[in-house]
């Protein structure tokens, strides 16, 4: 795997993307007690000939490892050439202005409590002693920067900070920040952290300060239902690891002489040995319970949502699928040496060959796993969003002591407004029902500006996410309970009311609500819902009636259930529970 890292490490070199930071001595006047990670770049080891030899070298190596024939290999080597030049005529000019006229040649990124508390994620410094206005503009300039004359750069010191967003106040903010700062002292924990990198052209480090200590011990920002074993994880390490690094040495990239420990990707140092050894435990525990969780919701999916279980999904949930993620997770654990956990990068013993086929076993055996779980959350979230539609439905007919009518009309008795926008204050969206003018119709310019300025035009609670297109994908049966609007009145009238509950002679637990459909649609469209006969010959491959569900379809009960009908149902029983009063009674079990 070290072609692949070389590869991509030169890459954001060549390109100097690298914008995460840490600083060492020159940044120490930033360095507070509250400071969460410092990333430090140092780019005077930085040559532009040697970056490119070594990509053109790492991309002719990976061409032979992956059994590029002759003419293939000669033909990509020569467009990787050619596209490596391509690449050195801009970044070669920006890159010698930045670092030699303008002398920048190290940075540094920080995140800081006393930053975030002034709603600052993190900030870019660089040393600027002694420089002017025009070496500002030349910044700007050389770095896009010069389309964007009221961004707000902080000058600190002998620190340019520069903005990522440019929120207001911003140097007026980091001002106060700087001026609160107290550098904290050399043998302090972030500075052991950056001793143990001092090599390094990149160092990254991080710390815990004691008000995330404080939050985490309190429980603050864990997620209900946690399982205790990771709570418990959590709670330990945030009270127990004193600091974390990792390091990027351009020696190991660019083919310099191997350094001790030259595999090491992260250190985490802990308070004591006992700690580091009961850190690594839990670590390995929390893997063990994390696949056995997977492993448990991936075999009760067919039976919770009536999945047809198909041999990619019955591989996917083998023993040997589990034992393979479990064995592959638990490569990544960390060696432990004294009071530090020392995560080293294992695959460099093997060939690539066996590397490359290890990658494969593994994609094979996880990728449908990790699809089938995401249809299972994608599933649940849609049988959400019915549930919470068939909700509103129910308060707007508490409130108004009737349905909503399936759309309002105007004078002439065209339609205007969709039920789905009259339920929007059940549906905590009274702020948007406020906007919507329900005089006009629904695609009148001000009602589309209002539709399309809401997510782009997608209403989350209308959208099922396994759905790929954007906009509305639930409907209700047209005729039978919801029925549209005799008069043109105001919503909130009487005569603009629908059916009620009395008219379900069915049973609610027996008549359906909401169905999806397949073919997203504008939310606000007040035709776009379908009939009985619609619901029963549409529903099926190739019908507008159904989902992206595999096998069929979440449909809602007026009795507030959500069911999975599957695409076999028989068409008579669909069509009785599409009714209101059908006379039918039918036994879940039937569908």
């Amino acid at each position: 795997m070290r072609t692949f890292t070389k590869l991509a490490i030169c890459l954001a070199l060549l390109t100097a993307t690298v914008h995460r930071a840490h600083a060492h001595e020159t940044f120490a006047p930033l360095i507070s007690e509250n400071c969460v990670a410092f990333i430090h770049v140092d780019l005077r080891n930085i040559e532009i000939d040697t970056v490119k030899a070594v990509l053109q070298e790492t991309g002719e190596s990976l061409l032979r490892e992956l059994g590029f024939d002759e003419a293939s290999f000669t033909a990509t080597a020569r467009e990787l050439a050619i596209e490596l030049e391509k690449l050195d005529m801009i970044v070669r000019p920006v890159w010698e202005a930045t670092t030699k006229e303008l002398g920048v040649r190290e940075f540094a990124t920080i995140v800081d409590i006393g930053l975030l508390e002034r709603g600052i994620p993190f900030i870019v410094v660089l040393p600027w002693e002694n420089k002017t206005d025009q070496h500002l503009d030349m910044l700007r300039a050389l770095w896009g920067m010069e389309n964007y004359p009221n961004a707000d750069f902080a000058r600190v010191g002998d620190f340019l900070i520069l903005p990522m967003d440019n929120p207001p106040h911003f140097t007026e903010r980091v001002a106060g920040w700087a001026q609160a700062i107290a550098p904290v002292p050399a043998d302090s924990a972030i500075h052991e952290a950056l001793q143990s990198v001092a090599d390094a052209n990149i160092k990254i480090v991080a710390t815990i300060p004691q008000p995330l200590r404080a939050m985490a011990q309190s429980g603050i920002g864990m997620p209900p239902g946690m399982p205790n074993e990771v709570r418990g994880l959590i709670m330990f390490a945030t009270q127990r690891v004193q600091w974390a690094s990792a390091a990027v040495h351009f020696s190991d990239i660019l083919g310099g002489e191997p350094r001790e420990n030259s595999d090491v990707l992260l250190t985490i140092k802990t308070a004591r040995p006992a700690d580091a050894r009961m850190l690594r435990g839990m670590m390995e525990q929390a893997i063990d319970l994390g696949v056995n969780m997977v492993r448990f919701q991936m075999e009760q999916m067919p039976r919770e949502f009536d999945v047809e279980v198909t041999p990619a999904m019955a591989f996917a949930t083998s023993p040997l699928a589990f034992s393979f993620a479990r064995g592959f997770l638990r490569t990544l654990l960390p060696d432990v040496e004294e009071d530090k956990l020392l995560f080293r990068a294992k695959g460099d013993t093997l060939s690539p060959q066996v590397t490359v086929a290890t990658v494969g076993i593994g994609v094979a055996l996880l990728l449908p796993a990790v699809q089938a779980a995401r249809e299972a959350a994608r599933r649940t979230q849609c049988t959400n969003n019915i549930r919470q539609i068939v909700l509103a439905l129910h308060n707007y007919h508490d409130t108004y002591g009737a349905f909503p009518p399936l759309y309002t009309v105007d004078a002439d008795g065209k339609p205007l407004h969709s039920w789905r926008t009259l339920i929007l204050p059940f549906m905590e969206q009274a702020a948007v029902y406020d906007m919507i003018r329900l005089d006009e119709p629904w695609d009148s310019p001000h009602n589309r500006q209002v539709h399309d300025m809401i997510n782009g035009g997608t209403m989350p609670p209308y959208t099922c996410p396994s759905n790929p297109g954007r906009g509305c994908t639930y409907v209700v049966i047209a005729g039978e309970v919801f029925v549209p609007a005799t008069t043109a009145t105001r919503a909130t009238e009487r005569s603009a009311w629908g059916n009620t509950f009395a008219v379900i002679t069915d049973g609610t637990s027996n008549t359906i609500a909401i169905v999806e459909v397949r073919e997203p649609f504008n939310w606000m469209d007040p035709t776009a819902d379908i009939t009985l006969d619609e619901l029963v010959e549409g529903f099926g491959r190739g019908g507008r009636v159904g989902s992206y569900h595999p096998g069929g379809m979440n449909v809602g009960f007026f009795d507030g259930s959500v069911r999975f009908v599957s695409e076999t149902i028989d068409r008579g029983i669909l069509r009785a529970l599409g009714s209101r009063a059908s006379g039918t009674i039918i036994n879940p079990r039937q569908f």
